[in-house]
């Protein structure tokens, strides 16, 4: 049987691999349809803060499961980055329609990053 510690880094690997692949399929998308890669990640910023954001969450959650201590460290560090997008996209006076599903995921993942804190390491 699974530990929660375990269960909460699966969840973490599968909910930052999904945001992960559709940023990275957005990117892909920009440059079939003509733009260039650096364009299409920078053009806003916001698809390359996505990547490494999410990236990091799917290895922080990785090494969780896989029961290494800094596991937690990588994921803490994803989930302040996606909370950085969430509130520059917030702040920036974009359309609420933009920013409201990373505002949810940003408290998703705070969330589980709780029950990373309470828990014991196994």
């Amino acid at each position: 049987m699974m530990s929660v510690r375990r269960i909460i880094g699966l969840v973490l690997a599968l909910l930052g691999g999904w945001l992960f692949w559709g940023g990275a399929a957005t990117v892909n998308m920009l440059v079939n349809r003509g733009s260039g890669l650096s364009d299409a990640l920078m053009q806003p910023p916001t698809s390359l803060v996505r990547l490494v954001a999410t990236g990091l969450i799917l290895l922080g959650g990785l090494a969780v499961m896989a029961g290494k201590g800094f596991g937690r460290s990588v994921a803490l560090a994803g989930i302040l980055v996606f909370t950085l997008l969430a509130g520059l996209m917030v702040l920036s006076g974009a359309d609420p329609i933009l920013w409201t599903d990373e505002v949810v995921i940003t408290g998703v993942f705070w969330t589980l990053f709780a029950g990373l804190v309470v828990t014991k390491r196994s």
